[in-house]
């Protein structure tokens, strides 16, 4: 009872891989909020179901006519649900389209995100901060993560703020107030407004700020896709050379459209490293929302993706007892798994064609990722790779542990309690991986 920490609070199993019995089995299947760990049912499946090599592919459309570099009708896109198309892929793309001989577009640039049914997907928030850059929703056509880098920097005796990547669908008010004096790590005094338009998004920066805390930066999600992948098309395309005459609508790529250019997304093994390794909810969301379309095709919801996710779980043998995946992420409150039920997932991963690529995934404790402030001297480096979650009221990890001895541990804790807020960050986990690392 550390800490006031209530024993049914916590449920904890460690196992060696392989072994019939564990080492450690506390309440192992008492159904529990996994927080981010959900991730790791998500990844591990489809790494599984579409192989390590698996690519998403974009496909941009001409609905017209390219005539000496003048395309008389629309640019369509279809988005594939990449969940990795950076602003520096898209970039890529853009040059690619140049590349192949379009320079101005006499007509409209129009979305096709028909893959997955946004009308299905959930865009509440557990903390109502709709613009922070985790709760953005999935989507088919998915750009940057539709987040934008607010830097306030000081120069001469003022700041300057702008918007990363520029965007021409979006207008920043710089309202703060030079303040003098030492920082006192006084970076909290920023706010933002944020005013939707149709056609374009207004933020407002507010606030006290001496120009001795030096740069801020904010990452938020302030505009609708559409409007975002609108707005950094024509900022970038421009900056090529290129122009766009009309403005931004959804539609469908018709039957009679020419395919110009397929742009493939980086692999599914490098995707999962993103996903797990720095916790990115979106683009789980986005993979899960994947396996239903490549199971069901157009309008994927993201129930489907969870009957894909159960179908392959009983043809794998694997009983995730109490199991509710909800959007593949962990960001739920609804979610639950068992300690037991997420063991036996490691497992089965760590025995699987592709535990190299779903272990480099994982965060080193103490290095990288999530994981990096967390568990420091407990393991030499890389002998540690937990996959951490949190939410309020919630602490978990689920991973591996290599001990000196060179054997291999599975290691799930999954905390849920008000307690979780009395103690630094991941106390109580480290204190149990310490004393697995402790025995001899």
């Amino acid at each position: 009872n550390e800490k006031g920490i209530p024993p049914s609070s916590i449920s904890i199993l460690i196992k060696e891989a392989g072994a019939s019995t564990p080492l450690v089995s506390h309440l192992a299947d008492t159904p529990r909020n996994p927080a981010s760990t959900m991730k790791l049912l998500t990844t591990i499946a489809a790494l599984d179901l579409l192989g390590p090599s698996y690519q998403w592919e974009t496909k941009i459309y001409l609905n017209g006519t390219l005539k000496a570099g003048t395309l008389k009708g629309d640019l369509v896109l279809k988005g594939s649900g990449d969940p990795w198309f950076v602003i520096e892929r898209f970039w890529k793309l853009l040059k690619n389209l140049q590349a192949q001989g379009l320079k101005h577009i006499d007509g409209d640039l129009v979305i096709d995100d028909h893959l997955f049914d946004q009308s299905a997907i959930d865009t509440q928030t557990l903390d109502g901060q709709a613009f922070r850059a985790y709760n953005t929703p999935p989507g088919a056509a998915l750009i940057n993560f539709s987040a934008t880098r607010i830097v306030i920097r000081p120069a001469l005796n003022r700041l300057t703020v702008r918007a990363e990547p520029p965007t021409s669908t979006l207008q920043i008010k710089n309202k703060v107030r030079v303040i003098p004096g030492a920082c006192n790590g006084r970076n909290g005094g920023i706010t933002l407004a944020v005013t939707a338009h149709s056609n374009k998004t207004e933020v407002t920066v507010s606030g006290q700020h001496p120009p001795t805390c030096g740069e801020v930066v904010l990452v938020r999600s302030v505009q609708p896709h559409h409007q975002y992948i609108y707005g950094v098309f024509r900022h970038l395309w421009e900056e090529m050379g290129g122009s766009l005459t009309g403005t931004v609508r959804k539609g469908t790529a018709a039957p009679g459209n020419t395919e110009f250019v397929s742009f493939p997304s980086v692999p599914l093994g490098q995707i999962v490293t993103y996903i797990n390794k720095f916790s990115n909810n979106v683009m789980s969301r986005n993979l899960l929302l994947t396996l239903a379309a490549e199971h069901n095709g157009t309008s994927a919801k993201p129930k489907q993706g969870v009957a894909v996710v159960q179908r392959w779980l009983n043809r794998r043998g694997l009983k995730l007892e109490m199991l509710n995946m909800v959007n593949g992420a962990g960001l739920a409150r609804r979610a639950r798994l068992t300690a037991r039920g997420l063991a036996d997932l490691l497992e089965y991963a760590h025995y699987s064609t592709f535990a190299p690529e779903l272990k480099a995934s994982l965060p080193l404790a103490g290095y990288d990722g999530s994981a990096r402030r967390y568990f420091r001297g407990v393991a030499t480096k890389g002998r540690l790779r937990l996959k951490t979650g949190r939410l309020k009221q919630v602490r978990a990890i689920a991973g591996f542990a290599e001990t000196p001895d060179d054997r291999t541990w599975i290691v799930v804790i999954l905390h849920n309690h008000s307690s979780t807020e009395l103690t630094p960050g991941f106390a109580v986990h480290e204190g149990i991986v310490n004393w697995l690392y402790s025995q001899r």
